[in-house]
């Protein structure tokens, strides 16, 4: 197995400091200084292509440039996926510093998110995001079913650290905004489809236009199919497929002086659940003295005693929304009223043998309703402001079973969740150089929750049954200094908040366990500067972010999952994202995270086990690099975009094993694509992974149960893409 593993360990950039910050700030500076003195000598003006595109962001509930917005955000726009072959939620881990996103570990369909070291990887609704998701404004409660596509989206925005203040639920680590395309009127007819390896055939297709004077609407279609990529050398089934099928419509109007977008989404999802390989070749298994389960040290073949085609990850969600927004002069008022639903059967193998050492089912049903309303300043005055209220309830229930060498018992359990919140924000500029900023928000949550536990021969085995309530207020304060027309610097403090829970995978009364409310408080400095005439772009910010009381999962010997208010932890990092414009059709681009983190001040229980370990899902350094070249033509464009992505070493679980570490990693990508003038059609060959690496992206190590196994990640492929416009 380890032809297939990178076993070498990276350096490691050691322990931060004030003094680091210092020096990399005063380096940016002078280089700002260099490249902008150079950009004076040249040309005085340059063509507008030779410049980087404006790009504006409504991060903070307001249109706003993005190098004028004090807080760390990536923005990738409908170009940028594309060029960057960012297909699915799980591809932009490798265009944002800090950040890890996989599969949630056994299915195809939940995300795991960790945002600066932290994040949920458990799949069952009684665990909390730390990462919050919006789609258009509508919150998505659930890591279940939040792995989407990237489909028929004008741009993601990705703001790293604590949100407490305009994106208060869950989003203690972050928050991730999906911005779809919006019915303006404008008449696009469009179609795409890919091929490629692994019987790979995607086709989507989208429709703009006006139905009437004063409507316009937007449709949009697509399925998503891929053969699998592990062999089951049990049964010689290929698992690890994927089948999707979704769409999305919508409707805007005006009334008056409102505007009124209407619109419904629907996806069915019926790829296979993600199988294990085992781990343990002869030659690991001498090493840790454990017995093998990967006899021919072939990550891509796996063992399983699921007869073939009876593993599920079955999945339907659907949501309608209706948006307003009225101009009152120097205000606006919004309002998004939203209802989402979503049902999920999964039956997972997660032990990798041919034995039933761990089986998981769950049935989950899923649905919420949410209000927002939001008032938000539109003058030109030195103070501007947003005020809102935010509503929620959701609904869980489900039949879960955990098969640990026999049928266990079957526990049904159920939630109800009730959110609510009130929040402002304001900034007010007292001279053309500084502004502060202030916001603050107070939530209340509430949740009833019980399980009602039944034994194989029918008799009830124990239940449960708990109500709680939690609020919180959350803060922020930040001063900025717009130095010049190009710098923005910016300090700013912060907290965040992600409700209290429980256990939901207790197999007694005796473990289960209520959780605490888990806060963070945030540091953060940071300069934005655009440089050489608009041809440059560089940003950089370090923050320190100080967790209490963090919810974290792990496995006993015996193969049960707690969930548990484990520890505190105290992480701190350096953050840059850079992108240039060489030439008119040269283009370069660069990030670098780092991250320094371990856990602290567990509860006695837990101490001895994983005090001052490092966290998990926090790898030391992550980078990339990417460049895409325009070669003009008489008849239209080929635009070449290569990059290389690279993961640092990480853990996959609290005990820090190095059984199932995932060691460090390097990806090439490539896209080649010649683009039609006047934009009418375009035709791309494609390469994902083109090194072949392979590395996990989830596991398990429980000992006790002979479980060693991991998640493998898709190994090379390779296609054609095909566009056509109609319209």
């Amino acid at each position: 197995m380890n032809q297939f593993l990178n076993q070498r360990g990276q350096a490691s950039l050691g322990k931060f400091s004030v003094m680091h910050v210092a020096v990399a700030l005063a380096v940016s500076a002078l280089t700002m200084n260099a490249a902008t003195a150079q950009s004076a000598a040249a040309t005085p003006e340059a063509k507008a292509d030779d410049k980087l595109e404006n790009i504006v962001v409504t991060a903070q509930r307001r249109e706003e440039e993005l190098q004028k917005v004090p807080v760390a955000i990536t923005t990738l726009s409908a170009k940028d996926l594309e060029q960057k072959q960012i297909r699915r939620l799980d591809d932009m881990k490798f265009e944002i510093p800090n950040v890890v996103v996989e599969p949630a570990t056994g299915t195809s369909s939940a995300a795991k998110i960790f945002m600066r070291g932290v994040g949920t990887d458990e799949s069952l609704f009684s665990a909390d995001p730390s990462v919050a998701i919006y789609i258009d404004d509508v919150y998505i409660p659930r890591v279940t079913g939040a792995l989407f596509d990237m489909f028929d989206i004008t741009r993601v925005e990705v703001l790293r650290g604590p949100q407490g203040t305009l994106y208060g639920r869950n989003a203690p680590g972050g928050a991730i905004r999906y911005v779809t395309a919006k019915p303006t009127g404008a008449e696009k007819f469009e179609i795409e489809g890919r091929a490629g390896n692994f019987h790979r055939l995607d086709v989507r297709a989208s429709v703009s236009t006006k139905l009437a004077d004063g409507v316009d609407a937007t449709f949009g279609v697509m399925s998503k199919a891929r053969d699998g990529y592990l062999k089951n050398l049990t049964n010689g089934d290929v698992v690890n497929d994927e089948q999707i099928y979704g769409a999305r419509g919508s409707l805007g109007f005006n009334i008056g002086s409102t505007r009124v977008t209407v619109a419904g989404d629907i996806l069915r999802q019926r790829s296979g659940p993600q199988y294990a390989s085992g781990v343990l070749d002869p030659a690991a298994a001498v090493r840790f003295g454990r017995p093998v389960n990967n006899a021919d040290g072939d990550l891509l073949t796996i063992q399983s005693n699921l007869p073939a085609g009876t593993g599920r990850n079955d999945l339907d969600q659907s949501g309608f929304s209706v948006v307003t927004s009225t101009d009152f002069a120097s205000l606006e008022w919004r309002n998004i009223v939203a209802y989402r639903k979503m049902d999920n059967t999964l039956y997972i193998d997660l032990d990798g043998t041919n034995a039933t050492g761990f089986h998981l089912f769950q049935d989950q049903r899923q649905s919420q309703t949410s209000y927002e309303s939001q008032l938000i300043s539109t003058g030109k005055g030195p103070l501007s402001w947003t005020a809102g209220a935010f509503f929620l309830t959701e609904q869980n229930d489900q039949p879960t079973r955990q098969d640990i060498f026999a049928t266990g018992a079957t526990n049904t359990l159920a939630q109800t969740v009730k959110a609510t919140a009130v929040y402002g924000q304001a900034d007010y500029r007292f001279s053309p150089v500084w502004k502060m900023t202030a916001g603050i928000r107070s939530s209340h949550e509430s949740k009833d929750f019980s399980i009602i536990s039944v034994r194989t021969t029918g008799v009830e085995a124990f239940r449960v049954a708990k109500s709680d309530s939690w609020n919180n207020t959350d803060w922020k304060l930040g001063l900025d200094a717009q130095l010049t027309r190009e710098v923005l610097g910016y300090v700013s403090a912060s907290t965040g908040f992600k409700s209290g829970g429980y256990n939901g995978r207790a197999g007694s009364i005796a473990a289960f366990t209520t959780l605490r409310p888990e806060t963070v408080r945030s540091y953060e400095i940071g300069l934005k500067t655009t440089m050489a005439d608009g041809k440059w772009r560089f940003n950089i910010n370090y923050f320190k972010n100080d967790y209490k009381d963090l919810q974290l999962t792990a496995f006993d010997a015996n193969g049960v999952s707690n969930l548990t208010n484990a520890s505190s932890a105290e992480l701190k990092g350096f953050e840059l994202e850079t992108v240039a414009q060489i030439t008119s059709n040269w283009q370069i681009n660069a990030h670098l995270g780092t991250l320094d983190g371990k856990y602290k001040n567990y509860s006695a229980v837990n101490n001895g086990t994983f005090s001052g370990k490092a966290l998990k899902q926090a790898p030391k350094q992550q980078y990339g690099i990417g460049t895409n070249y325009r070669i003009r033509l008489e008849g239209g464009n080929v635009n070449i975009n290569a990059g290389i992505k690279h993961v640092g070493d990480h853990y996959q679980n609290l005990a820090t094993s190095e059984v199932i570490k995932t060691n460090a990693y390097s990806l090439v990508d490539g896209r080649v694509a010649y683009d039609a003038k006047g934009g009418k059609w375009s035709v791309a060959l494609w390469g994902k992974n083109l090194n072949n690496k392979l590395y996990y992206t989830g596991a398990f190590d429980i000992s006790a149960l002979g479980i060693a196994d991991a998640y493998i990640n898709v190994p090379r492929t390779y296609g054609v893409d095909l566009r056509y416009r109609f319209k």
